[in-house]
Parts: structure tokens; C-alpha cells; sequence
């Protein structure tokens, strides 16, 4: 199967189902766990076996998108893992953001933020759903389509990362808790959406670090590298998205600083790959 980014994923649904069964999870989040990983290794098995009843631009397209669908799938089992959230973390998470607030010389409760800066903020925010996908439809205009498996490869080792250091740091959200020093985010319809859909499609807990961000900026460091008129526009939503995020009392300051460092890393360790391929 000379696909990595199935390979990957296929690997890490794996390990996320063999790992929940040897955590004291209940009997339901094990079965759930298992059954994301099935639908998943289904899915990847039935796009390979496509090649043999589909022309070969069709089957190219439909491989080089089932990350883009596969993607949150770990996410979701990640979510099984979460089962309360731990004070402690928390408290060292709010007191690192409150000394690096501090070091900058920001008081969150005191930074005056207009309605349209908060629009861009949430409007950022609303672009962790899109950005990894557009990349991949920039990748396609700009002629590149050929180095989508670089582009999978550092984007999902980027946000798997992520995801598998989170069941060992069970945290709410900031904008959650009493007691965080918030910015004071004006309301308005897209911070409505953004909370909307938080409701209903996250695990109601954050991943340390910050997949979304660290997904964001992979995808953005790619670009930059093989088109770099695209890759500034990419990388600036990503620091966008980087900045709302803290903001938006979505992560803590923390998630998004190792989201940012787990992304750097991962693209300069596969750096030589694009070189080798």
C-alpha cells in the first residue's frame, strides 16, 4: 500500500483501540473506541480495493481526500479517554498562562476588543474546519498534487501527535472555568456558531497540545515551502487561528505554544523527504 498517510492513520486507530483496552475505561467507551477504528480501517481498505473498478484519476482523487474525512477520527476516540477533568492540570495550565501573560506585559481582563477584531477573532476560530482542506484544493490548483503525501504525511504526524499526548492531560477549556482570567470577547453571531458547534461536535475537553493549531500550522509550513505566495496566506490564518484560539479562551496559551513547536518539529524532521522524493 504505497499510501502514508493511510498507513498512519490506520496505525494510530489502531494503537488508540489497543491502548483503550488496557486502560480502565468503561466496557461502552472500549467498544466505541474499537468501533471509530473499524469504520476507519473499513473505509482505507475499500478506497485501496477502489483501483480495481475505478479510473485512475478517480481513484487518486478519492485516495488523496480520505484523510481530509478520516482526519477526526482519533479525535473522537481521543474523547472516549476523557473521563474528568483534572484540577491540577488545569491550575498549572491558567497559572503558565497567567505568567506568560505577565512576561508580555498583558492583563487578559484589561485588553479592550473591538466587535470587528472579535468577528476576525471567531472568523479565524471557524477556519480550523477549512484550513486542511483548502490546503489540499491549493495543492491541486497551483499544480502539486503530486506531493500530497508529503502534505498528509507532516500534517497528520502533526495533530496525531497532539492527540496522543492528550488522554494524559484531562483539561476543560479556559473560557470554562470560573476562576481564568478571560479576555472579554464581545458577543457576536460567529462566536455563537463557533460554541454551536463546540456543543455538539467536540469531546468537550481540550487536546493538549492544541491539534487544531499545531494541523493549522503544519499544513501552512508545507505550503510555504512549495508555494510560497500561497503558504503566506496560509501561515497567516494559521497564526490567526493560533491567536483566536487563545483569545477565544478555546486553549490555554501552553496548548497553543507546543501545538506551534509540535508542527516545527515534524516539518523539519520530514524536511528531507520532499528532497529524497
Amino acid at each position: 500500500m504505497q499510501n502514508p498517510a493511510a498507513w498512519i492513520q490506520l496505525i494510530f486507530v489502531s494503537l488508540l483501540t489497543a491502548a483503550a483496552w488496557f486502560r480502565p475505561l468503561p466496557r461502552p467507551r472500549q467498544f466505541m473506541v474499537s468501533k471509530l477504528a473499524l469504520i476507519a480501517i473499513s473505509a482505507i481498505v475499500l478506497v485501496q480495493l477502489s483501483v480495481h473498478w475505478l479510473n485512475p484519476a478517480a481513484f487518486s482523487i478519492l485516495r488523496d481526500w480520505l484523510p481530509t474525512v478520516l482526519l477526526l477520527v482519533p479525535y473522537w476516540q481521543i474523547g472516549c479517554f476523557f473521563t474528568k477533568s483534572d484540577p491540577q492540570i488545569e491550575g498549572r495550565l491558567a497559572a503558565f498562562d497567567r505568567a506568560f501573560f505577565r512576561s508580555l506585559g498583558i492583563h487578559p481582563s484589561r485588553v479592550s476588543i473591538s466587535l470587528a477584531e472579535g468577528i476576525y477573532l471567531e472568523l479565524a476560530y471557524v477556519m480550523v474546519y477549512l484550513l486542511i482542506p483548502l490546503g489540499l484544493v491549493a495543492l491541486y490548483l497551483t499544480g502539486l498534487q503530486r506531493l500530497v503525501n508529503y502534505y498528509w504525511i507532516v500534517v497528520l504526524l502533526s495533530t496525531y501527535a497532539c492527540l496522543a499526548i492528550t488522554p494524559f492531560v484531562q483539561a476543560m477549556p479556559p473560557r470554562s472555568l470560573s476562576d481564568y482570567e478571560k479576555f472579554r470577547m464581545p458577543p457576536s453571531r460567529v462566536e455563537m456558531l463557533n460554541h454551536w458547534i463546540l456543543r455538539r461536535a467536540s469531546i468537550q475537553a481540550i487536546t493538549f497540545p492544541s491539534a487544531h493549531v499545531s494541523s493549522s500550522m503544519a499544513a501552512a509550513l508545507v505550503l510555504l515551502r512549495l508555494d510560497p505566495w500561497v503558504g503566506v496566506i496560509f501561515l497567516l490564518i494559521a497564526l490567526s487561528i493560533a491567536f483566536a484560539t487563545v483569545v477565544g479562551g478555546y486553549h490555554y496559551a501552553a496548548d497553543v505554544l507546543l501545538a506551534v513547536l509540535a508542527a516545527i518539529l515534524v516539518f523539519a524532521g520530514t524536511f528531507s523527504m520532499l528532497k529524497s522524493g
